[in-house]
């Protein structure tokens, strides 16, 4: 049956195209991170997380967030993928993937076994799948439904038969047309299916198809009757993507309604369509990527490259993945959680601060007082500019960020660069405050940085240079405050009063407390000796928690004080943090520390010892801030200032971060060469190993797609070692000679945001015994020594008396000797211990030289590897060689040059000063220093000093080509041994050093990095 339509054109079909740029991150991958082809028409993901994505020509890829593996045709493996040309996949209910291809029929891939079963067409079966080009792919609640290129729709019986239906001409019941483009559930009784000559209703129970035609009066297989993709959203929608456009289907008026721009015009081509977790409709076209929201607004990405965009995916992560046959594959990371204030009107710099209802107060750097409502998300200006240029106030104020301080709940201080105003929030009037030209220090009161009010009303203003200035309301004059009063630097940055109305004074070397009994600061500064000072000068912001704690915040770390003891600890990179410099400072309603820094936003929860960091893989527009600048407001809302302006995120969205991902096997080694398992490695949960299989290693990953170099991993082998080894991100353990028993891996690791996840990868492991360590091993042992035990035992009865005389025989004998070997023996016992001292000297020592020996240098060497590999701390080892020493030998004889060995000797002796090294005289004329818990930059100058030592000597050589003194070329390496470090590739990688310091000219010192001997 052909239902003849018309397509309806309304209010519907205009919607507004708008960018959504701001709202997304984007990252492109390409071959460079592993992905082979770029023609990719289908992704999915399977109930593990991983990615899977169908290509033209290269088979299938697997994706977990670090590498990709490719599944590709292969005429010598039985048990692989049909055909290279597999561009659909489809994600069964059970958790299977069928691969549709273009040559080679349909294909199943048992994920749990890793084995295919494939579906070929065959010319003598009837009912063998209709075609070996496959469309589409879907699974109608355990039934497979494959649609084909030219031989219309196949139905999965089981048993490798299928059922097909065929359009016939002149048969209306029958399907459309035989190219099936895709299918896509309508009811338990019925399924949609678009081909290229329009839109079927296919009934399961009659088997009969009903045809719609968008554009009824084209008979031909083409424009809008090409219907390429169907969605039915959860909402019941069904949206139809055709070669001209997109539409929606409203099944009840059977209309086509077009979705077009605001310029009435269509989307193009329609490649792909999707509905995201919020219900929003997603669309890759042949202009580009657009997103349709609920409020039928229609938006649309800019993606670096336009053109060529095929499939559109979204992740259970909120990921959308965008792929372009030209130029890779987009990832998109929405970043809705972190929005800005826009308006042309707010120029940078702003001061911002919140009123008494938590809405946000901008004074632009126009010097220009807005209110931005936090409820309706509008802005509303409040004044006209407060320093003007007729007012006498120089235009280089523009330059200067406002300060802004809410003295009560009406007034509000306003300070730009020299400018001083009180605005009242009533009236929106504004009262200039000059500073008198009368008073000595009017020129300094300008640059001004800081605002706020004692417990008396007075106002409180920093400068950049010349301290403090307080002005009393009452009486309107002028205080000033500077290092007479005990002021630690005229830098005033930040001036803060606590809910004890305690005035905190943060300046560029420290921070200082005003006490008001003594009319004096007292002052806290950082001390590298005493280990409670403040850590850093610079002071960015000061803030008391709710819970009544100061936090300090300079360009050197975050600090606590301890108000019993006087004291600061500090919070840095060690705990955590992504940098030290810490700008501003607040706290949220649910006891949460947030910070801005130059490396983005942090988050800090002390009483779990839970720390978040956010950057622009997050969403952030930006990742520094100004100083002093983060303020919560109403609802929970945390306002942050930049040079890019006013940015804002609700601390209630960004701490309801509970999503979980799995963690994945992704590769396993055995003696360094990867295996195969009996099952995909995803899907493995315990191994078996031979007792000679003394090396393993395990690879995984965590499919948390959103920044992969961002997750943190940690690992331990129950039965071997019960502590968490953490290993940053790396994503591979390795363990060697484990002994016969039962393991068990687990492995956690955290999202890109630093928090540990509550799932883990377990996998147990079985490591045979070797042989000789079975139980029928230990029972022929047990028999073994059990018979040698009775013939012992039998022997020694029998003998028994023999023995007695025996011994009694060379008792008599023994005495008569003792006695007269006694005297002799105690002689000569003397002697030898004084011989062996001598010998032992003799055998460490050089006899020319009198440096250490070859013999001492190889033991010693191997005793510093090892020690050096426990405490895991550098060691280093410089070979160097006097420069032409055999023409030296040559020339002045044998007797000069011994002289010349002792003298470089000598000099080597009086530079290398610590008990600790070792001086060794390594053969000929070279000679080898240890230098234990030394790196590089210690070992590169001490070498260099001791080249520049010999060459001072000025020991004549008329016959070296480098100078007219002997002179001494070094070779150098560093290094933090492992257990599998020889003494071999330490003396290998100092003697490459040297052979680089002869090859580049001799008398200079060179390095090498350590070299690893298999």
């Amino acid at each position: 049956m052909v239902v003849l339509l018309f397509i309806c054109c309304g209010a519907f079909a205009q919607t507004a195209v708008k960018h959504l740029n701001n709202e997304y991150s984007i990252e492109l991958l390409t071959a460079e991170d592993g992905f082979t082809s770029s023609e990719i028409y289908s992704i999915i993901q399977d109930n593990k997380g991983l990615l899977w994505f169908g290509t033209g020509e290269n088979g299938i890829l697997k994706y977990d967030g670090r590498k990709v593996v490719n599944y590709e045709y292969d005429d010598n493996q039985a048990n692989g993928i049909s055909h290279n040309d597999a561009g659909n996949l489809l994600l069964a209910d059970n958790g299977d993937i069928w691969i549709g291809t273009w040559g080679g029929g349909a294909s199943h891939l048992e994920i749990r076994t890793g084995l295919f079963n494939h579906f070929e067409h065959d010319e003598q079966r009837h009912n063998s799948i209709s075609s070996n080009r496959i469309q589409s792919l879907f699974d109608d609640k355990g039934t497979i439904w494959m649609g084909s290129y030219a031989h219309g729709l196949n139905k999965y019986l089981g048993d490798n038969t299928f059922k097909r239906y065929l359009y016939t001409q002149h048969n209306p019941a029958t399907i459309s047309h035989n190219r099936v483009w895709d299918i896509e559930e309508n009811n338990s009784n019925s399924l949609w299916v678009a081909t290229s000559y329009g839109l079927n209703l296919f009934d399961k129970e009659t088997e009969k198809f009903i045809n719609f035609l968008p554009e009824p009066q084209n008979t031909t297989p083409t424009g809008a009757n090409e219907i390429r993709n169907l969605l039915k959203t959860d909402a019941g929608l069904l949206y139809v993507g055709t070669q001209v456009g997109l539409f929606q289907f409203d099944v009840k008026s059977e209309h086509f309604l077009p979705i077009t721009t605001a310029e009435q015009k269509p989307l193009g081509q329609v490649n792909s369509i999707i509905e995201d977790q919020e219900g929003s409709i997603w669309i890759v076209s042949s202009k580009g990527l657009f997103r349709l929201g609920q409020n039928q607004q229609l938006h649309q990405l800019q993606l670096p490259h336009n053109n060529g965009l095929r499939i559109v995916f979204e992740d259970r992560s909120g990921i959308i993945w965008v792929t372009s046959e030209v130029h890779g594959i987009y990832k998109i990371t929405p970043q809705r959680k972190f929005k800005n204030i826009r308006s042309d009107l707010l120029l940078a710099p702003n001061g911002i601060t919140v009123d008494e209802q938590g809405d946000l107060l901008i004074v632009s750097a126009s010097s220009v007082l807005y209110k931005w409502s936090v409820k309706s998300q509008r802005l509303l200006q409040l004044t006209e500019q407060i320093f003007t240029k007729a007012q006498g106030f120089s235009e280089n104020r523009l330059l200067e960020r406002p300060v802004l301080h809410l003295a009560d709940k009406n007034t509000l201080w306003v300070a730009q660069d020299d400018g001083l105003a009180s605005v009242d929030l009533q009236s929106n009037t504004v009262s200039l405050l000059r500073y008198p030209k009368s008073e000595p220090l009017h020129k300094e009161f300008r640059e001004l940085r800081a605002l706020n009010s004692d417990q008396y009303g007075n106002i409180w203003v920093g400068t950049y240079k010349s301290g403090i200035y307080i002005y009393d309301v009452s009486k309107k004059t002028f205080s000033h405050l500077g290092h007479t009063a005990g002021l630690t630097h005229p830098e005033v940055l930040e001036i803060y009063k606590d809910r004890e109305n305690n005035i905190w004074v943060g300046t560029g070397d420290g921070v200082s407390l005003w006490r008001e009994g003594s009319q004096s600061f007292t002052q806290f500064k950082q001390n590298s000796t005493h280990s409670g000072s403040l850590v850093g000068k610079i002071v960015q912001d000061i803030h008391q928690s709710r819970d009544g704690k100061i936090w300090v915040a300079t360009q050197k770390g975050l600090n606590l004080f301890d108000e019993h003891s006087q004291t600061f600890s500090h919070f840095g990179r060690q705990d955590g943090l992504p940098t030290s410099l810490i700008r501003a400072i607040e706290d949220d309603d649910m006891g949460n520390l947030w910070l801005t820094t130059n490396k983005g936003i942090s988050m800090l929860n002390l009483k779990s010892n839970y720390l978040v960091n956010y950057d622009g893989y997050d969403g952030l527009l930006g990742i520094n801030y100004y100083a002093n600048s983060l303020i919560k407001g109403a609802n929970n809302i945390l306002f942050t200032n930049s040079q890019r302006g006013i940015e804002y995120f609700s601390a209630e969205i960004l701490d309801d971060n509970n999503r979980q991902f799995n963690i994945v096997l992704t590769g396993f080694s055995k003696m360094g060469q990867e295996v195969s398992l009996d099952k995909p490695f995803a899907y493995v949960d315990e191994i078996a190993l031979s007792y000679l299989d003394y090396f393993i290693s395990f690879e995984f990953s965590v499919l948390d797609f959103s920044s992969p170099s961002k997750n943190q991993y940690a690992y331990k082998l129950q039965g071997y070692d019960e502590n968490w080894i953490e290993i940053g991100n790396r994503n591979v353990a390795a363990f060697t000679n484990l002994d016969g028993g039962y393991y068990t891996l687990l492995v956690k690791a955290t999202d890109s945001h630093g928090k540990w996840l509550d799932k883990q990868l377990s996998i147990r492991l079985y490591v045979a015994p070797p042989p000789w360590q079975t139980w029928w091993a230990y029972c022929l042992y047990a028999l073994f020594a059990l018979i040698i035990i009775s013939a012992i035992i039998v022997y020694r009865t029998r003998s028994q008396e023999n023995e007695i005389m025996r011994q009694k025989q060379f008792v008599q004998a023994l005495e008569e000797q003792v006695a007269e070997k006694t005297s002799s023996l105690n002689a000569q016992a003397q002697d030898l211990l004084i011989a062996n001292k001598q010998l032992e000297l003799l055998t460490f020592q050089d006899g020319l030289t009198g440096l250490y020996n070859r013999r001492y240098f190889d033991q010693h060497l191997f005793e510093e590897l090892k020690r050096h590999s426990r405490e895991q701390q550098d060691l280093s080892l410089i070979l160097c060689d006097i420069d032409h020493f055999k023409l030296y030998n040559d020339h002045y004889g044998h007797l000069a040059g011994d002289n010349c060995l002792k003298q470089v000797a000598q000099c080597l002796r009086q530079c290398v000063g610590r008990i600790t090294d070792s001086c060794c005289r390594y053969g000929g004329e070279e000679f080898a220093i240890i230098l234990p818990n030394t790196n590089e930059e210690q070992s590169n100058y001490l070498a260099e000093q001791l080249r520049l030592a010999v060459e001072a000597m000025k020991v004549p050589h008329e016959k070296s080509a480098t100078s007219a003194f002997i002179t001494m070329t070094l070779g150098v390496v560093t290094l933090t041994p492992t257990d599998n470090t020889s003494v071999d590739s330490v003396i290998l990688s100092a003697d490459k050093a040297l052979y680089i310091g002869k090859a580049e000219g001799r008398n200079r010192t060179s390095r090498a990095n350590a070299i690893t001997l298999n």
